[in-house]
């Protein structure tokens, strides 16, 4: 590791909400995201990652990106939406989506309880035209184990009072399907793709005048993971982090 880019790393750890998890050393997290307000704030979060009790996830560390589909960044564009990642998770060069570092390893959690696998971090969605904004912030896939559905917790306009929020849904089959597929590094599903649910493409339409629909495929999830603690893996290929 760089001088520049072990100071960049310490300086985003240091801007995070004070409480917040000890990430991974060797599988940083972002460096250009906003800070965290998660903890402070009574949503869903899960301490398991950071505690080390998260080894049951099934994979100890890794990266996944999550470029958005060309109609969300048609979208974005037309409707003029600023997209801000939220740290641990960072954006991908040229707008073209999120990344964010996974594993058990300070990150990811299956809690067999609920039937939740929990993700750290998120992103915020804001009009540039009336400064109407919607912040994701703490995610996570569930109905373990069908894992059809994917929600998080939705903060509107500023709000600190989350309010837990389904934004999408995938094919069970496919999920189960590419979990096992040897990827581009290590081991994650390459092209799990995630529709739009209902409520929340009105909601997104209403606050930032958006004309998205229910079922619309919003982004794509490329997990690149390992067993081993530790590892920065890379980024689905043709894309990049954006860590100016």
């Amino acid at each position: 590791m760089s001088f520049r880019t072990a100071a960049a790393t310490l300086a985003a750890v240091s801007v995070l909400a004070a409480g917040s998890p000890a990430f991974a050393a060797d599988n940083p997290p972002a460096t250009n995201c906003l800070p965290s307000i998660a903890e402070k704030t009574g949503g869903y979060y899960d301490h398991a990652a950071e505690k080390g009790l998260g080894f049951w996830f099934f994979m100890q560390s890794g990266t996944g990106t999550l470029p958005f589909s060309q109609n969300t960044m048609d979208q974005f564009k037309r409707a003029d939406v600023k997209v801000e990642p939220i740290c641990p998770v960072g954006g991908l060069k040229g707008g073209k989506g999120l990344w964010t570092p996974v594993g058990a390893d300070g990150y990811s959690n299956m809690n067999l309880v609920n039937g939740r696998i929990w993700y750290p971090g998120g992103w915020k969605f804001t009009s540039n035209k009336t400064g109407n904004s919607f912040r994701t912030e703490g995610f996570w896939l569930h109905n373990l184990p069908l894992i059809d559905k994917a929600s998080g917790n939705g903060y509107v306009n500023g709000s600190t009072k989350p309010v837990e929020t389904l934004m999408a849904t995938f094919d069970t089959l496919d999920t189960y399907l590419q979990i096992p597929t040897l990827g581009f590094q290590g081991i994650g599903p390459k092209n799990w793709k995630f529709y739009l649910a209902e409520a929340w493409a009105k909601q997104l339409n209403d606050l930032l005048g958006t004309h998205f629909k229910k079922g619309d495929h919003v982004l794509t999830l490329a997990i690149n993971a390992t067993p081993i603690p530790g590892v920065q893996a890379a980024l689905k290929e043709g894309y990049e982090r954006d860590e100016h």
